[in-house]
């Protein structure tokens, strides 16, 4: 919850200002059929005040919302720290979407669209290091700001509403007999490590070849080429992990490097070099990218006897796996991304880059009959495809995630992306407690063995999860169960509970998942 409260208030901070023009002296609080003036110096020492008898502080007191209190210290927290990489994000789709939306709240006269705040922020930018919300605040050139108290409880209110949904899957999970049948987890030792190369093959739809890293088996077989891409912003090094496990076991795989939405694309715009990819980068050459790959692949551009494949990916690598295979109807995708924003809650970011699909119009793709199955990381897609069987995908499905993902939640996500495909009695999801949208990501220097290796990924530990690297070693085991159960059309069995590498897990079928949403 402190999350989501945090990064609503962030964008908070884009309306809530120190500037020569004139700027706002009153914040109009608007609740139920009241306004409250109340001046910003004021609203900057609120904490001060809360043991005043008021009309608004009373209000405030008998409502149970206490933390409003709390809101002067969160003004004065330095929202935007990197210049260029704030100005890139205001400039974004997403950025431009979550300001006109928020607008709903704080409200600015004549500024439905939010352009006001997000000049008033660019224009501090360039002479301050980090900007707060009390600083915006003071310097929107305007002399009054609404607050809508009401609309901002039905933001709140949809927030507990995700929350609780995603805590009462952990409980329904919980509540389920553990499986008395043990899984069988043993990662082979003494395999042949396999050294990966990069190659490139020429595209028309970009100015340079398209980079490839390239896991060859050493005592080459027969079976499927992987290919795997990885999610926004993401590195072909922070799955290098899945390259040489399933290398050595003689599967060759490919990890697609999406250029300008992959991890240099994301230190440009942090560095102000570049801006924010849009939905043609998200998309569009994502897509063509891998049916890129794919012709290549059955041109035997790869040399592999075997000209069947397999698509595997991390979050957006996930969806796009989904969206050149499945069937995407555009009809009245626009009017449900509408529908959500109506319903704004920062618990599902990936529904911003879903509607980002508007801005796009996808080619249809023929993607031959040579898919053999789909392999995802934290996917997402429930605007895309919101109802049971809609993607029309048939192949078994594996999809993987966790109960800490803030990100793309299991919930309202995952589970949701699981049951659109066809029906296949082999198509499972590992559901992993404590593992975030971050866990399968290499984030420091040290392999399954403990060697050092070099550092390809950073994150804040408080949103990697639980023990990142038991999540790795329990994925790849399910992962090669898995795989080697389709040559024999035999799916994994179905585990209500297990533990294994001091993880709680659960290996779910589509009936099990349907379980999940009964009395939600």
């Amino acid at each position: 919850m402190k999350f989501i409260f945090i990064f609503f208030v962030s964008f908070l901070n884009l309306f809530i200002s120190n500037r020569s023009l004139s700027a706002a002296e009153i914040i109009n609080i608007k609740f139920e059929e009241m306004i409250i003036p109340i001046s910003i110096d004021k609203l900057s020492k609120l904490e001060t005040y809360k043991d005043d008898s008021t009309e608004l502080t009373d209000w405030i007191n008998s409502n149970g919302l206490k933390k409003i209190f709390e809101l002067s210290k969160i003004l004065e927290y330095p929202v935007f720290k990197e210049r260029g990489f704030s100005k890139q994000i205001l400039s974004s789709w997403i950025g431009r979407k979550v300001i006109s939306e928020l607008g709903k709240t704080i409200i600015v006269q004549g500024d439905k669209e939010g352009i006001i705040v997000s000049n008033t922020i660019k224009d501090l930018l360039l002479i301050n290091n980090e900007v707060s919300t009390l600083d915006v605040l003071k310097a929107i050139p305007v002399e009054e700001i609404e607050l809508d108290i009401d609309n901002l409880i039905l933001i709140v209110s949809s927030w507990k509403r995700d929350l609780f949904e995603q805590q009462n899957l952990v409980d329904k999970l919980n509540e389920i007999e553990e499986s008395k049948e043990n899984l069988n987890i043993n990662l082979e030792e003494n395999l042949i490590i396999t050294d990966s190369i990069m190659q490139s093959i020429i595209v028309t739809h970009r100015e340079e070849p398209l980079a490839l890293e390239f896991w060859k088996p050493k005592n080459l077989s027969d079976k499927e080429l992987i290919i795997f891409m990885p999610g926004l912003g993401g590195d072909i090094n922070n799955f290098s992990w899945i390259g040489e496990e399933l290398s050595k076991r003689g599967w060759p795989v490919i990890f697609i490097d999406h250029a300008g939405s992959n991890s240099i694309a994301l230190k440009d715009v942090m560095e102000g070099q570049k801006d924010l990819p849009e939905a043609h980068d998200f998309y569009l050459n994502r897509l063509l990218d891998l049916e890129s790959v794919i012709l290549a692949h059955e041109n035997n551009k790869f040399s592999l006897s075997n000209s069947s494949y397999i698509l595997m990916g991390h979050s957006l690598g996930t969806l796009i796996a989904f969206l050149y295979e499945g069937e995407f109807k555009q009809n009245n995708f626009e009017t449900l991304c509408q529908n959500a924003f109506s319903d704004f809650a920062l618990t599902n970011l990936s529904k911003l880059l879903q509607c980002q699909l508007t801005e796009v119009s996808l080619p249809i793709f023929n993607p031959s009959s040579n898919l053999s199955a789909i392999v995802g990381f934290n996917g997402f897609g429930s605007l895309i495809w919101p109802k049971e069987r809609e993607s029309g995908i048939e192949v078994p499905i594996l999809l993987i995630g966790g109960t800490f993902d803030l990100v793309t939640p299991l919930m309202g996500e995952q589970f949701n992306l699981f049951l659109s495909n066809s029906y296949n009695s082999l198509n499972r999801f590992l559901v992993i407690e404590g593992a975030s949208h971050f866990s399968p990501i290499r984030i420091n220097n040290e392999n399954f063995d403990g060697e050092k290796e070099e550092d390809v990924f950073r994150i804040n530990q408080t949103f990697i999860g639980a023990n990142p690297y038991n999540v790795q070693k329990l994925s790849i085991e399910i992962i090669i169960d898995f795989l080697e159960g389709l040559e024999e059309e035999q799916g994994l069995s179905t585990f209500y509970k297990q533990n294994e590498f001091e993880l709680n897990f659960h290996i779910l079928d589509s009936n099990n998942v349907k379980d999940m949403f009964k009395d939600q």
